[in-house]
């Protein structure tokens, strides 16, 4: 298995686990917050929704540049619109659009080879510094995607603890 491959496989099991736990859930427990400080599932879900084609799109185009400056803050407008315009989203439209995100990161990972994979750039942030296109997937997609699954499990088993005092 080559490791665009390998990517796709975390990266789809992981939307899978995310969209399961999410059909299972009453809107009351979607939308619930922890605290002002955390999201609701629905937040973490329209997150999800926007990273996927955001990461996705950004490797490509690295990729296709031949290598350029990439990532964003955690201040980008689009990355904070998702989660701000939760509340005013359906939850089956969120699922929906994270199926179709999915579906359009498969289409542009079978473009790619393991070689693209190794083509490094800078990252914005001088943090990161330098950075091969593995790092993009793996940080930014496949332990995102499952960082946010668990994130998931954390705000249920808070919930669940809140009913049961």
């Amino acid at each position: 298995m080559s490791k665009i491959q390998q990517y796709q496989e975390e990266m789809n099991q992981s939307i899978d686990e995310i969209i399961q736990k999410a059909k299972t859930l009453s809107e009351e427990v979607i939308r619930w917050k922890p605290s002002a400080e955390e999201w609701s599932i629905m937040e973490i879900l329209c997150h999800v929704e926007e990273v996927i084609g955001y990461w996705t799109r950004e490797l490509v185009r690295v990729i296709r540049a031949g290598g350029t400056e990439w990532g964003r803050g955690l201040q980008d407008e689009a990355r904070l619109a998702a989660v701000r315009k939760a509340d005013q989203r359906a939850v089956s439209d969120v699922i929906k659009g994270i199926e179709q995100a999915r579906q359009f990161a498969n289409e542009q990972f079978v473009s790619l080879s393991d070689a693209d994979l190794a083509l490094e750039a800078p990252h914005r942030n001088p943090k990161f510094g330098v950075k091969p296109m593995t790092f993009l997937v793996e940080h930014f997609i496949t332990e995102h995607l499952a960082n946010h699954n668990k994130q998931i499990e954390r705000n249920l088993k808070k919930y669940e603890s809140q009913q049961g005092a």
